[in-house]
């Protein structure tokens, strides 16, 4: 079962990476994630599998300020859609500038990086 990266995204407190699974004629999408607490010091990692990027884009969005997660890489075939989407956030959920606008690089550096993840 080949597996293409095709999102990865990171917080403080939680991170992971979405794969999509292509298996005979049928495609779907494995989400290898974590969290982290903070208060007993321990990871839990789970997979969590979706039958779309739409479904998995619909939960990772249910956070409200998903936004200022810190994105690592996004599939080339996804990165007008993010940025149709980045378009519609409240940054102002922040109150800090600075932050806001760190955040907006790291989007807009990531939508513009070679297709390839770390250049693999």
């Amino acid at each position: 079962m080949p597996k293409e990266l095709y999102f990865d995204i990171s917080s403080e407190d939680s991170g992971g990476s979405l794969y999509r699974v292509k298996e005979k004629d049928e495609v779907s999408f494995l989400y290898n994630h974590s969290t982290y607490n903070d208060k007993t010091d321990e990871v839990s990692v789970f997979d969590t599998w979706y039958t779309s990027f739409e479904a998995f884009w619909k939960v990772l969005t249910g956070d409200p300020k998903w936004f200022y997660r810190h994105p690592m890489f996004v599939h080339p075939e996804q990165r007008e859609f993010v940025r149709e989407q980045l378009k519609t956030v409240n940054w102002g959920l922040h109150p800090n500038r600075k932050w806001q606008e760190s955040h907006q690089r790291q989007w807009k550096k990531v939508l513009s990086d070679p297709g390839t993840y770390y250049g693999a």
